[in-house]
């Protein structure tokens, strides 16, 4: 058994965490709810139904990428081999995670992404990973492109586990020791729109490999 610590980033998002928290819950992981100052009754419900769970208290200003990026830290300085990235809006079982463990292992402790599709309509994919591509070939600035487009079938991509240029959070496991290599998600610099992208581009630029396992499917509600 590993020691694995789910951390799951919230603001005010009780109603899907009513959801998502029964999905994902076990003994076998130290789950961490970084609660960014929520004002919708987060904190007690969660010692109420949830006592053992690891709540820590945010003053409303560390964003999605802070709120991350202190739950990971926390999840390493507690010695956890693997984190699974988890957003309250998203549901994944703890068998998912397992599999993710096992396929990073497979894969020279990669990093590894669960495909995304819809909770009220699993057939459609949300998102299926993501490439980078110049916006023109002669300046210097990339964008991310999907390998997948949202809306497409999950029949319509192979069951082979392949590569992404671009990781998310919902239900991304990392190894710690990609943490401990590149570094924490850059909260100061990318508060909260594109923390998840700089992410992506440092573990390109240390040759740590991303790939997505669509037998890993997590379910996410549809914004």
């Amino acid at each position: 058994m590993y020691k694995v610590g789910v951390v799951i980033p919230c603001f005010n998002n009780l109603d899907v965490l009513k959801k998502s928290i029964p999905s994902i819950y076990s003994d076998d992981f130290i789950i961490v709810v970084f609660d960014d100052n929520s004002s919708d009754g987060t904190s007690k419900w969660l010692k109420k139904y949830y006592p053992k769970i690891i709540q820590i208290k945010g003053n409303g200003n560390n964003w999605w990428t802070g709120s991350l990026a202190k739950g990971i830290q926390y999840c390493i300085d507690n010695n956890c081999k693997y984190i699974m990235s988890v957003n309250a809006d998203v549901l994944v079982s703890p068998e998912l995670i397992f599999r993710l463990i096992e396929t990073s292992k497979t894969y020279n402790n990669s990093v590894i992404a669960s495909l995304v599709v819809e909770v009220d309509n699993p057939n459609i994919i949300l998102w299926g990973g993501s490439y980078f591509k110049k916006i023109h070939k002669l300046i210097p600035i990339y964008s991310p492109r999907y390998i997948v487009k949202a809306g497409n079938d999950i029949k319509s991509i192979s069951s082979e586990i392949y590569e992404t240029d671009e990781v998310h959070g919902r239900g991304v496991l990392i190894p710690s020791i990609v943490i401990k290599n590149i570094g924490n998600y850059d909260y100061n610099n990318f508060p909260h729109y594109g923390g998840d992208n700089d992410f992506s581009f440092r573990l390109k630029n240390n040759n740590i490999k991303m790939y997505v396992d669509p037998s890993c499917v997590a379910r996410a509600f549809a914004d």
